[in-house]
């Protein structure tokens, strides 16, 4: 290349990077790149975090209102008329329910707890150190008994409205369509009928629905449907369940004594006598936390019951408490 003065320029040649320079270069991309996987880690553990206190508080939530939607309905009988009925406590595994009887008017209690050392031979898989409890009502949907079909097997229950209804027959209790013979307002037709409902909460120790070899916990529910026990998963990861029962020692409607169990003498040797619950329970994560801090021994005090240790599992816990008035018990006993 020549310029106007006629002098040659000499030639340019390209310098490469020294071996220093080369690794400044490598350490301050690799500490760059440690910092953002750093930040993408933390990132990534907090999310899992929230993600499963989400999950825990969720699950928490709805078996608390779960517990209280199905329990303040208890003891709904809809027309029976309970003055004076006698309470009996049959046993809910049975696949033929008892404790309803026309005259002397029986009826099965509303609410019936079971202890961790009471058995039930219904309940799979039940969790060892946990409560039971029985709840028994009546559906809210009212039925044409024509339209229950010959093969029906569900239990129903049917009053009269009917003035010339014999009086030795105020209650009928069955399946069959034909035996609902007590009369409307008129007097002119079969008076509707409602579903009896008999079921059990309990935690089992596994969730039925799960993969083999599932071990979480889980609230789960066996209803009396027909002539046959249907066992449902209702909520994974709740670990506890226990209960605290309020007994009306003195006909007001108001709890006057707290109990896990019937016992003693007078009103707190009957069901019929529970006005409120007290629904305690601990919620558990899903999977296993990698935070040290947070994989260890904890205890809870879940109301009036015994304390409750657990041995450090790396699975993290909530506990829940819920007072839950029994609606239909309270009214029955105010005079």
């Amino acid at each position: 290349m020549r310029v106007a003065s006629g002098r040659r320029l000499p030639h340019l040649r390209q310098r490469g990077v020294t071996l220093i320079e080369l690794m400044v270069g490598l350490t301050l991309g690799l500490v760059v790149s440690v910092a953002l996987l750093l930040v993408f880690a933390n990132a990534s553990s907090s999310g899992q975090s929230m993600a499963r206190a989400g999950m825990q508080i969720e699950n928490g939530r709805y078996v608390a209102e779960l517990l209280r939607e199905d329990l303040r309905l208890a003891g709904f009988f809809g027309a029976v008329r309970v003055a004076g009925a006698t309470y009996t406590t049959p046993d809910p595994c049975a696949l033929v329910p008892t404790g309803w009887n026309a005259l002397p008017l029986n009826l099965p209690s509303p609410v019936q707890g079971y202890r961790p050392s009471d058995a039930l031979a219904c309940l799979s898989n039940r969790k060892a150190g946990t409560d039971a409890i029985a709840v028994r009502r009546l559906g809210l949907d009212l039925i044409d008994p024509a339209t229950l079909g010959a093969g029906n097997t569900q239990f129903h229950v049917q009053t009269s409205r009917c003035a010339t209804d014999p009086l030795v027959t105020p209650v009928i209790f069955g399946t069959a369509a034909a035996g609902f013979t007590l009369q409307n307002r008129a007097c002119g037709a079969p008076n509707v009928v409602r579903t009896y409902v008999s079921r059990i909460y309990y935690v089992a120790s596994t969730n039925i629905r799960g993969a083999a070899g599932n071990t979480t916990p889980t609230l789960t529910r066996v209803d009396l449907v027909g002539n046959q026990l249907v066992t449902t998963p209702l909520a994974e990861g709740i670990d506890h369940l226990r209960f605290e029962y309020g007994f009306d020692t003195d006909v007001n409607g108001s709890p006057d004594e707290y109990r896990t169990t019937i016992g003693g003498v007078g009103p707190t040797m009957s069901w019929a006598n529970v006005t409120v619950v007290k629904a305690h329970f601990i919620s558990r994560s899903l999977d296993k936390v990698l935070e040290s801090n947070l994989a260890t021994a904890q205890q809870f005090q879940l109301g009036g019951t015994a304390a409750l240790n657990i041995a450090a599992d790396g699975f993290t816990r909530r506990a829940y408490s819920n007072v839950i008035p029994l609606v239909n018990p309270i009214i029955s006993r105010v005079p």
